[in-house]
This record gives structure tokens, C-alpha cells and sequence, in this order.
């Protein structure tokens, strides 16, 4: 059989078979990889070849962090002690606490700070006596723009950057700015339209909700500070590395500047670090494994260089439309399939099409493309991994936001999110600062 149409074939089943969700992600990426070896389009030492390690060591250094934080109470405490500040005002909770999703998307996986946040923020609202859904959707929809700002945010930057040498600083400088006023476009869209809807319906029992204690949520204050103190540091070595390689020459590559944080906190958490290590989210970074090997068959046949191809003849005389395309494209595909593996294979077409093309650069294409995948997946409920946890959460708490409900409030908050990206891509690319 023909090696291209097996590849081809074996990747659009496992794009579709992913997007039903009607079997384990993980289970099926594998499967996939293990049938293109059956096949022969390629070898067991190829495909283990097509994996990005550094993108695996990367979130596997970030997962040992953000599990012993999780563990520890510290999204629990967090909300809790912002809602005190706030004196529980529904009006100004429903403005911060997207804040926060928003600011701490950026340095963890938004899958993790969704998954306590949205049963948090059930819980917060059925004791304030207002409608959760719109705060949650809300929240969601600045978690995946927030994700979009660092390398780190969101799973398509670890990919893109990554793959295509772009590191934690580039990331926070070009994305970082954009989406902050997109994420300030998208909240205030949503406030305004649920701006009459943040209200009580009945007596809110305020006493006894400032007696409950932040504090109280600290489950391990061992594993609360050793967690901050990790993420701190692996924060500075990500945004430092560059500068120790040249300077101090020590090869400090990007999953060391995570891995080395988590396992010295593991040290220090003595036997306790047995607790956080079976909470690591290990099925996400096996079905990169497996998604690496898939998309890594295209590649191995030919098929992204002839896809890199069609886009430069179509777009090669105008790089503007080639950037809107690249984020609108990104962003409606990313509403519709799942944008990790969407990510993928966007980071092999864009390699390829940097050999071909000189203009627009490789930098602003990353750019325009992270934007639009991380901010596409706002559009369904299954656009992102942060929206299915969300979504689910709700149902477990026995409310069903639906389909129309989330489209009719994230879809018109991520065109505008777009918008504002594509016309500030677009004097990025004017102005040369890429």
C-alpha cells in the first residue's frame, strides 16, 4: 500500500475518532502510531525519533509543580481569599476571578486551574445565589486567552515554540501584550452582557460565608510552600536560561529549567513525593507521545511538505492574508477538533513553509498561529481541554450549561478576542517588531 494514503488515512481516523471522544484519547493516538509501523510507513526508531522530548519533559516538570500545589489546597485557598477581598461581591468576582484564570493560565495548564475553579466558583455561586454558568464560561474563555500569552500557557505553545525554537521570553514579549487587551475585550463583552444577570435571586446568607476560612484550605503547608517556591524558581530559570547557556555555560535547556525545580522539590517533600507523583496528569503526556508518532507519519511521507507547498503558491504575493488565515483558520479548526493535535501539525506545515517562503517570517507565523488555536478553542464546549473540564464539572454539580448556551456567550467573546489579535498581528507586521 501506499505509504501517503496510509499515513493520511490513519490520521484523519485518529483526528476523528479523538474529536467524537467516544474512546480514550490516549488509547488512540497509540494506536495509530502502532499501526503506521505495521504498516511500514515507518520504523519503531523513526517514530520514537518524531517525539518532541523537550516538549514532554517540559510538561512533565510543569505537572510535578502544579500537582503538588493542587494537592496542597492552593487553588481552594486562592479563591477563597480573593472572594474575601472582594467582600463577595457578585459584580466584582465576576470581573476577577477571570482575572485570575487568566494570570495563572499563563504559568500552568489551564486544564488543572479550570478543573478547581469551575467547581470552586459552582460552589461560591449557589451560596451568592447567582447563576454560575456565565462566570464559569467566562472564566474559561480568559484561561485559554491567558494560555496563549507564554510558552507554558497553553499545550499548542509548547508544541509551536518548541518544535520551532522559540523559547518562554519570546512568547511572553509578542503574545504577551496582545492578549491582554484581547483578554480585556473578551471579559468586558462578557460583563456587559451578563451585567444584569449578576444578582442575587433570594437571601444570600452572608454570615455564614465570612466565617469560612482560606486558610482552612491548606490542606499541607509543607506542600503549599514547597510548591510556590518551585514554581517560582522554574519560572525564573524559563524566562533565565538563554542567559545562563551564554553566560555561565551551563546547558540549561527548557525541561531542565522545570525538571529541575520539581524533582528538588520531590526531594524535599521526602515521602510525601510518593502523594504528589500518582497525581500527575501522566495520560496527557502519553497521548503527546502517541500524537507526536501520528502526526510525525505525514511528515515521514511527505504530506506537510505538499500542504506547506499549496499555502505558499496561494499566499505567496500577500503575506497579510497569509496571517489571517493562519490565525482564522487555526481559531475555527481549533473550535471544531481538539487544538493539541491541530498544533502539531501546524508546527510541521510552518516549518516547511519557512523554507520556502522569506516573508512573513517564521516568527510572526508562530505567532498569528498560537493565537488563533489557543483562542479558537473557546468556541465549543470541546474546543479545548479546559472547556471539557469545565464542562463536565458543571454536569457533576448537576447543572448542564449546553451547547447553545456556551456558543452564544464564548463564540462572540472569541471573535472579538480574534479581531483584536489579527489587527495587532497586522501592525506587528507593519511596524517589523516580530
Amino acid at each position: 500500500m501506499n505509504p501517503v494514503i496510509v499515513s493520511l488515512v490513519i490520521f484523519l481516523i485518529t483526528y476523528i475518532i479523538i474529536a467524537t471522544e467516544k474512546v480514550n484519547r490516549t488509547v488512540i493516538a497509540f494506536l495509530g502510531a502502532l499501526l503506521l509501523i505495521v504498516f511500514k510507513v515507518f520504523t519503531l526508531e523513526d517514530a520514537i525519533g518524531y517525539v518532541s522530548w523537550e516538549t514532554i519533559g517540559l510538561l512533565f516538570g510543569m505537572f510535578i509543580i502544579v500537582a503538588a500545589l493542587s494537592d496542597s489546597g492552593f487553588f481552594t485557598y486562592l479563591a477563597l481569599i480573593t472572594a474575601r477581598m472582594l467582600k463577595y461581591s457578585p459584580m466584582k468576582i465576576f470581573l476577577v476571578f477571570p482575572i485570575i484564570t487568566f494570570l495563572l493560565s499563563g504559568f500552568m495548564d489551564s486544564i488543572t486551574v479550570m478543573l478547581f475553579f469551575a467547581t470552586l466558583t459552582f460552589e461560591l455561586c449557589r451560596m451568592l445565589k447567582i447563576d454560575p454558568i456565565p462566570l464559569v464560561i467566562t472564566e474559561v474563555v480568559l484561561a485559554n486567552i491567558g494560555g496563549a500569552a507564554t510558552l507554558v500557557g497553553d499545550p499548542p505553545n509548547v508544541i509551536l515554540g518548541l518544535k520551532l525554537g522559540f523559547f518562554f521570553n519570546d512568547f511572553v514579549v509578542h503574545n504577551g501584550p496582545i492578549t491582554i487587551v484581547a483578554g480585556a475585550v473578551a471579559l468586558g463583552y462578557c460583563f456587559l452582557v451578563n451585567r444584569k444577570k449578576i444578582k442575587a435571586v433570594g437571601d444570600v446568607p452572608l454570615d455564614e460565608i465570612k466565617k469560612m476560612d482560606p486558610a482552612a484550605a491548606i490542606t499541607d503547608k509543607k506542600e503549599f510552600k514547597a510548591g510556590l517556591i518551585a514554581f517560582a524558581f522554574a519560572v525564573i530559570l524559563l524566562t533565565t536560561h538563554t542567559y545562563i547557556e551564554q553566560y555561565l555555560h551551563i546547558p540549561l535547556i527548557v525541561p531542565l529549567a522545570s525538571m529541575l525545580p520539581g524533582f528538588i522539590m520531590l526531594v524535599f517533600m521526602g515521602k510525601k513525593a510518593e502523594k504528589i507523583i500518582v497525581k500527575i496528569d501522566y495520560e496527557v503526556i502519553l497521548f503527546f507521545i502517541g500524537l507526536f508518532m501520528v502526526v510525525g507519519g505525514l511528515e515521514h511521507t511527505g504530506v506537510i511538505k505538499v500542504i506547506a507547498d499549496f499555502v505558499s503558491n496561494t499566499f505567496k504575493d500577500n503575506p497579510v492574508a497569509l496571517l489571517s488565515t493562519l490565525m482564522w483558520g487555526s481559531g475555527i479548526a481549533s473550535g471544531v477538533i481538539d487544538n493539541v493535535p491541530f498544533a502539531l501539525s501546524m508546527a510541521y506545515v510552518l516549518g516547511d513553509l519557512a523554507k520556502i517562503i522569506a516573508v512573513p517570517a517564521l516568527s510572526i507565523m508562530v505567532w498569528a498561529t498560537s493565537l488563533g488555536t489557543d483562542i479558537g478553542g473557546n468556541l465549543t464546549p470541546i474546543g479545548a481541554s479546559a472547556n471539557v473540564v469545565a464542562y463536565s464539572a458543571m454536569e457533576k454539580k448537576g447543572t448542564i450549561i449546553g451547547w447553545g448556551r456556551w456558543i452564544k456567550l464564548a463564540m462572540p467573546a472569541s471573535f472579538l478576542a480574534l479581531i483584536v489579535c489579527n489587527i495587532l498581528i497586522y501592525v506587528k507586521y507593519i511596524v517589523g517588531w516580530y
